[in-house]
């Protein structure tokens, strides 16, 4: 929360990025317009003043923040809602407005704390052509916050990019350093933190990819263990796939970690975790995002009956799973894993159940691990037992399990099948 508490201030600013002015004469009815279109489940726009002028004009636009961002900033003692004044100058081709947060006596009270002597730490300057494209480009200034025995510290937040009439964004941020410590001796230090972002908003959810790096990252707890990550990076996308007849979202995440250095100086490297979901039901995916949303600020016992439906129908209609790759190196050797699964579709019309969806399951496992990982008791004796159930094999260097996912069952490769739960059981015990 401390981390997020001052930060909601500059993000909140990020949203005046979102619609594009006209120039001159038509200037204000298409601000208009456009502050009626941007409004999203997340946040409304309303303009407050309208001064139009030869060769500039001035806008002053209130943003009221709704839902979770709503819940979110009432939780951390901070303002619903904002103004931004523009001052706009109109060009042949286009304008240039450059808007800043207006700073009331609630909020200058704590953006002093961070930014003392600076009046607008916070800056957006919009470039915008006749066709109603925009560039903008969003500072907040560096800063030290101090509160309790904690202190934050970062060097000037940069995001940039590009936004067109459709409200299609395009986005490039950086940030070379964040620290964070407190008196118990817990530290964070991250370095040359990056990412961009592609795509849009609809219906609650992002359509687009977005990709995330952290060069360095330092961790200390209060006993001076440490954790070193070098060279991460995490990459989202979501596609959306029409036909005649279907809509459906295509997930992807990937991540990856170059070294991890463990707090026993052990070093493992080349993390990569890629999980997709595919064929998704894009009806329920958007009221689940859409209820995630409303879930702070609205009943819990609606959104959850709400919530439980969307499930359902999610689940209803099918979807497929993969975990592939993932992997590590280690000391001992390469660590991977590759999971395929499959949830065919089901009777919307018929009743649900866990049982009901566990046979509607399909797919396939193969893990295969170092033996020198598998040194330990415990494990040598689930390896054994795996292996005579027909699941393991070993090499001189690897053990590597393969199974199929049929329903309820488990099945090896001769053909050996056990109760999925009861394989479940035995691997997490």
């Amino acid at each position: 929360m401390f981390l997020g508490k001052y930060g909601a201030i500059a993000g909140g600013l990020a949203i005046v990025a979102c619609w594009p002015f006209a120039t001159g004469q038509i200037a204000q009815s298409m601000y208009e317009r456009e502050v009626d279109q941007r409004s999203t489940p997340e946040f409304t726009l309303e303009q407050q003043a309208y001064e139009r002028g030869y060769l500039s004009s001035q806008a002053v636009t209130r943003i009221e923040f709704q839902g979770e961002s709503k819940a979110m900033l009432a939780q951390s003692g901070l303002p619903v809602s904002y103004e931004i004044t523009s001052d706009i100058s109109h060009g042949v081709i286009g304008v240039s407005s450059s808007n800043t947060l207006v700073m009331t006596p609630e909020l200058q009270a704590i953006t002093q704390k961070a930014w003392p002597g600076n009046p607008t730490p916070v800056r957006l300057q919009l470039d915008t052509l006749m066709t109603g494209a925009s560039d903008y480009h969003l500072t907040v200034a560096p800063f030290s916050l101090s509160e309790a025995s904690s202190n934050l510290t970062a060097s000037e937040l940069s995001l940039k990019g590009e936004i067109d009439r459709k409200g299609h964004v395009k986005a490039n941020f950086s940030l070379p350093a964040l620290a964070f410590n407190d008196d118990s001796g817990q530290q964070l230090k991250v370095d040359s933190v990056s990412g961009t972002g592609n795509g849009y908003l609809q219906d609650g959810l992002w359509i687009g990819e977005q990709a995330l790096s952290i060069e360095k990252a330092h961790f200390s707890d209060i006993s001076g263990q440490s954790l070193k990550l070098g060279h991460v990076t995490l990459e989202i996308g979501n596609e959306l796939v029409e036909s005649e007849s279907t809509r459906e979202l295509n997930n992807t995440n990937q991540l990856t970690v170059g070294t991890i250095a463990l707090p026993n100086k052990t070093q493992w490297r080349n993390l990569v975790v890629a999980l997709d979901a595919n064929h998704l039901d894009y009806s329920a995916m958007s009221q689940i995002a859409q209820l995630s949303s409303q879930w702070q600020e609205e009943g819990a016992t609606v959104s959850m009956k709400m919530l439980d439906q969307a499930l359902v129908q999610l689940l209803q209609s099918g979807l497929s799973i993969n975990l592939s790759p993932a992997s590590l190196t280690l000391p001992e050797g390469d660590v991977s894993v590759d999971m395929h699964l499959n949830l065919k579709d089901g009777d919307p019309t018929g009743v649900f159940n866990l049982q009901q969806l566990v046979n509607q399951v399909s797919g396939d496992l193969d893990v295969s691990v170092p033996n020198g990982v598998l040194t330990h008791s415990p494990w040598q004796e689930k390896v054994s037992n795996l292996a005579s159930a027909g699941f393991v094999t070993q090499t001189d260097e690897n053990t590597v399990l393969t199974a199929k996912i049929e329903g309820n069952q488990v099945v090896a490769s001769d053909g050996t099948a056990v109760p999925l739960v009861q394989f479940v059981m035995f691997m997490l015990m």
